[in-house]
């Protein structure tokens, strides 16, 4: 019974603030006991879930294949228009806003589809965003909306330039250098793939890169950039770059329209 909850509770058992060992694991509770919640109407039911889930964005993290995440406010804005981002740890005494999920099956089939489509969700590695969409399943990932993410794996030095290729290496650290480089590419084509044929719900993409450099990495048939050519209907697309000579380029801002133009053009499908 509440099998479908299992995948769930597994994942936000990793979570970031780890529950006491003598706290008992709670069990899913029957319709019965959530007659209070489900007496309300749907609509109002609705906006409870909007309210407890809000516009937070939540960060993964993972370790040796476990996820762990931190969920954060929205930032305050101050009239200057700069950002104030407050880190919040959540005490271990007090139940995850998921554990809404996990009251019965009603309130799981309403309320998953906000849980995924309300917050933004943020990685620092492409492998965490493809680790996790393996443990939420393809349903709760197409309910997915906003994602911020690097656009490249963080361990590239640059684009065709990984490390471990200077002029004294032995063979056997030009193969292990190869090895990793044929590594990364499965992370990045699976990444990417995953955004392309699995998150047809995905409406805003932000993606970083910590530089640009001149010449073919800033043309509109850098290979670096083909798969996200091939994405359609989004309604925003962001890139940013972290060095602030690449990103005020004139070339890196054109590319920068032509892509946006490409990704938030209209599906096929949709036409």
């Amino acid at each position: 019974m509440f099998n479908f909850l299992l995948p769930l509770r597994r994942f936000f058992q990793r979570s970031s603030s780890p529950a006491p060992e003598s706290r008992p694991e709670p069990e899913p509770r029957t319709e019965q006991e959530c007659y209070f919640l489900n007496r309300l109407p749907p609509e109002l039911r609705i906006q409870i879930y909007k309210l407890v889930f809000s516009r937070d964005t939540i960060h993964l993290l993972h370790n040796k294949g476990r996820i762990s995440h931190i969920r954060t406010p929205p930032p305050a804005r101050l009239r200057s228009g700069k950002l104030i981002v407050r880190y919040t740890r959540c005490p271990i005494n007090i139940p995850h806003i998921s554990s809404l999920l996990l009251t019965c099956r009603q309130i799981h089939k309403e309320a998953a589809p906000l849980f995924y489509s309300t917050p933004i969700f943020r990685v620092s590695l492409q492998e965490t965003w493809n680790l996790f969409a393996k443990h939420i399943g393809p349903e709760n990932l197409s309910n997915v909306r906003s994602l911020w993410a690097p656009a490249y794996p963080q361990t590239q030095l640059s684009f065709g330039q990984a490390c471990g290729n200077g002029r004294g290496q032995s063979r056997a650290g030009d193969l292990s250098a190869d090895s990793y480089r044929e590594d990364e590419k499965k992370v990045y084509d699976e990444f990417y793939d995953v955004l392309a044929t699995k998150m047809v719900g995905l409406r805003v993409l932000m993606l970083v890169l910590v530089s640009l450099p001149e010449g073919m990495a800033r043309s509109r048939e850098a290979e670096w950039h083909a798969p996200l050519r091939r994405m359609r209907g989004l309604q925003r697309f962001l890139l940013e770059i972290r060095n602030e000579t690449d990103a005020e380029a004139g070339d890196t801002k054109e590319l920068i329209r032509f892509l946006e133009k490409t990704i938030c053009a209209p599906r096929e499908d949709a036409k």
